[in-house]
């Protein structure tokens, strides 16, 4: 009888054992994530679980907003298939998967499924994944999240990743955390592949001298790093300062080049400048001294713009000047004109005024014809006075003769 007491009482500690154990692990359900978001807005999921308890079944549910396609399940062990059963529940879509019979502690089963409208963009060229998974239990979770190829991580939220690491232009990041009983495992991040494009673009045009289209796509990767409130694994404000001075850099050698074409052309304009000047072109050469003149003073090349400032006045004093002669050549043509016309009074007037041009000019030699024109011209003025009067005499004395005569014949008659 003692015996059977003992035996009886070691049944009920075994059995209070294998409770204790079937309570506690409850507790210690484990999720092994790996998540590959994609750009469409899809995430591949396959997540291994692991048991905690005794069970015969397990269930996920998602909200229909975002849904699910293509999922299977499957024994990890064996790689069996799982029957897999939906139901409605509104909001929500619940998938069940019934094992064969029941399964112990630390069965592992494996699902796979594509979920839809996870990632959203939320800024230019950016993208936003948040994840969330509560459960009823307490819960051990690890995901690893595997960025679409070429893609940056630019922030993470909610949770800090355990590890950040790079192979093949694949950036990969683990997320681990145990989480209480009814709590939520939920990280947040962001990634890109715009950044990287710009950066690359610019680096790629910077070394090829394009330094125009290089500075254009740094401050393009500073307008698109500036939209984040931080940037992960970098000081924002130290990164953004040294993109502006590759702006810079690109502006000094931008300005350099500026500088080597406009001298180069200031060069050119002003060699045609100087032969229209000796082919007394004056006009032309004006225009093209102020062309390089404007130049010269873009490059900062005061003692050039100078020069081509004394050259411009000369021009501009040449172009007077003739322009002066011709007004005094036309005056002094119509003098003489006026003279063979014998209209002196007109002619000494269009030769005074061609006189005072000729000698704000200083030439000589037409200051000496216009004073011997002008002299000619008091001469016939003067002259032409006593021959008139003259003139005037003789008709009236030819009248009186011819009366005279008229007269006589008249005497005779009678």
């Amino acid at each position: 009888m003692k015996r059977i007491g003992i035996w009886i009482v070691v049944c009920l500690l075994s059995l209070h054992a294998v409770y204790m154990e079937e309570v506690s692990s409850e507790v210690h359900d484990d999720y092994e994530w790996t998540m590959e978001p994609r750009v469409d807005g899809s995430v591949h999921v396959v997540v291994k679980v692991t048991l905690g308890s005794r069970r015969s079944s397990f269930s996920f549910s998602f909200w229909k907003s975002h849904p699910i396609e293509n999922i299977k399940v499957w024994e990890a062990e064996n790689g069996a298939p799982f029957n897999i059963t939906e139901a409605d529940e509104g909001d929500k879509t619940r998938y069940t998967f019934e094992f064969e019979g029941f399964k112990k502690k630390g069965f592992q089963f494996v699902v796979e499924y594509d979920w839809l409208g996870r990632i959203e963009e939320t800024y230019y060229g950016a993208y936003d994944f948040n994840f969330g998974w509560t459960s009823p239990s307490e819960t051990t979770h690890t995901a690893t999240v595997i960025l679409p190829k070429n893609h940056e991580l630019l922030y993470t939220k909610y949770l800090e990743p355990q590890e950040v690491s790079s192979s093949l232009n694949q950036v990969t990041i683990v997320f681990t955390e145990e989480v209480p009983e009814d709590g939520t495992f939920d990280f947040s991040l962001m990634f890109s592949l715009k950044g990287v494009q710009l950066l690359k673009q610019a680096d790629s045009n910077f070394h090829l001298g394009k330094y125009k289209e290089a500075k254009e796509a740094y401050k393009d990767a500073i307008r698109f790093y500036s939209q984040f409130s931080k940037l992960y694994n970098r000081d924002k404000v130290v990164f953004i300062a040294e993109l502006e001075g590759f702006v810079k850099e690109c502006e000094a050698f931008l300005e350099e080049e500026r500088i080597k074409q406009e001298t180069q052309e200031a060069e050119n304009k002003y060699e045609e400048a100087m032969t229209a000047f000796n082919n007394e072109e004056y006009e032309k050469a004006e225009q093209l001294f102020k062309e390089a003149q404007t130049l010269y003073e873009s490059v900062n090349s005061a003692e050039k713009a100078d020069e081509c400032q004394e050259y411009i006045d000369q021009c501009v004093q040449v172009a007077e000047q003739q322009m002066i002669r011709s007004e005094a050549d036309t005056l002094f043509s119509e003098g003489e004109t006026n003279f063979e016309q014998q209209l002196y009074e007109d002619a000494k007037a269009k030769f005074e005024e061609a006189l005072a041009k000729y000698t704000e000019l200083g030439d000589e030699e037409k200051i000496n014809e216009c004073n011997e024109w002008i002299s000619s011209c008091e001469n016939e003025l003067s002259g032409g006075f006593c021959m008139g009067s003259s003139l005037v005499f003789v008709v009236l004395l030819g009248a009186v003769l011819a009366y005279a005569v008229k007269k006589a014949k008249v005497r005779r008659q009678d």
